[in-house]
């Protein structure tokens, strides 16, 4: 490993951003909601949650992949895959940067899922229960893997450079924006699509969300149930989405006369190593990781 001293120290920037969410399926309209003080949680209506104490969740609504992603792209391609291309295809063309043959193995994609195609997994459990192995889709295993969506996004974008998921439950998303920072400010490409997407709001994840006792249960007030900084916190709120960036060294981003919205300049990583879901109650894990 090189030293400290002796690594290289770009400066990365953010020049693209991208967004499919509760509040909105573009990164304008979810911004203009957060600024409006919308809530995008609501009574859960993807299935029925009647049996379930907490009943709430993030759903994103009226999406329509199919005006971005081809039908037969589509057809093997979990729900986590489709908000990811979706927001990468966003951060992309918001950036302005072009991916051509000249710079493509110069981008790369940092994606992460908390654990993948959750959907197109069950799906073909409950088709091997009912039909038998032979009618398994020859697509499951592709479509299912944490680092689905990265790929999906390389072929969407046409970016050959680094890829790789990153999986560390409610960090993941952080956590792939900050390994993309450290690849482009160590030399190893120009920009990348970084950012995190999960599809966790089905019916076995809110039960082990409720095993847990992990979750927000207002059901009267939906609006109100996420509230982490409040005395009266019960818990969180389960959701669904992506979000995106468009990460590039300051040089390529003024070579090409980009907007930047704005620049990164640090990142660090811990972990408590103390439980699997329970935090240590000193903060001593992210008292350090600051």
């Amino acid at each position: 490993m090189a030293r400290p001293e002796t690594l290289p120290n770009r400066r990365v920037v953010v020049t693209g951003m991208g967004a499919v969410c509760p509040l909105g399926n573009n990164w304008r309209d979810a911004w203009q909601a957060m600024v409006d003080g919308r809530s995008g949680i609501a009574r859960i209506t993807q299935f029925d949650a009647s049996s379930f104490q907490v009943q709430i969740g993030g759903e994103v609504r009226d999406f329509r992949p199919e005006e971005v992603i081809p039908k037969k792209e589509l057809r093997h391609m979990d729900e986590n895959g489709q908000y990811a291309v979706v927001a990468s295809l966003e951060a992309l063309a918001d950036s302005g940067l072009v991916i051509d043959d000249a710079n493509r193995d110069d981008v790369g994609v940092i994606m992460g899922s908390g654990g993948g195609g959750y959907g197109t997994l069950l799906r073909g459990y409950d088709t091997f229960l009912k039909e038998g192995y032979r009618r398994v889709n020859p697509f499951m295993l592709g479509s299912m893997l944490p680092d689905a969506a990265s790929g999906h996004v390389a072929i969407a974008t046409g970016a050959a450079g680094p890829n790789f998921c990153i999986a560390s439950a409610c960090s993941t998303g952080t956590g792939a924006i900050g390994e993309a920072w450290e690849t482009i400010r160590r030399g190893d490409a120009e920009a990348i699509v970084a950012g995190g997407t999960d599809n966790p709001l089905l019916p076995v994840l809110l039960a082990a969300f409720h095993a847990l006792r992990a979750l927000g249960h207002d059901n009267e007030h939906p609006e109100r149930a996420c509230k982490p900084f409040d005395k009266r916190r019960d818990g969180f709120v389960v959701g669904q989405g992506s979000a995106v960036l468009l990460l590039e060294s300051l040089d390529n981003a003024k070579a090409r006369g980009a907007e930047i919205y704005a620049e990164m300049i640090g990142y660090a990583t811990t972990n408590d190593a103390h439980d699997m879901v329970a935090s240590l109650e000193s903060g001593r894990g992210s008292a350090v990781c600051m």
